[in-house]
């Protein structure tokens, strides 16, 4: 029981020490971390958000840009496809 109270208290000893020796630079990271997260806080008030109008239209156009792109890339794989496998394939067999 001894040995078991001797560890404990040797760790508590080291625990203490450990957070006299860096209690300052913790306190300084502490310190910086929340006038970091209090600037991000009042920038993000300055953020205009959009209106649910404005938003649904955002939308439409995006959906709208990549099915368009998708089409486009669907069918320059094929011609591609075609020019580069089938055509060689049906001229050299």
């Amino acid at each position: 029981m001894t040995l078991a109270l001797a560890i404990g208290a040797g760790l508590l000893l080291v625990a203490a020490a450990a957070l006299v020796r860096w209690r300052q630079p913790v306190f300084a990271a502490t310190s910086r971390v929340a006038h970091y997260l209090g600037e991000v806080r009042a920038e993000v008030r300055k953020v205009t958000w959009p209106s649910w109008n404005e938003l649904r239209k955002s939308t439409v156009v995006i959906l709208i840009f990549v099915i368009i792109i998708g089409i486009v890339i669907s069918l320059m794989d094929f011609v591609f496809s075609l020019l580069l496998v089938s055509l060689p394939g049906r001229l050299f067999a």
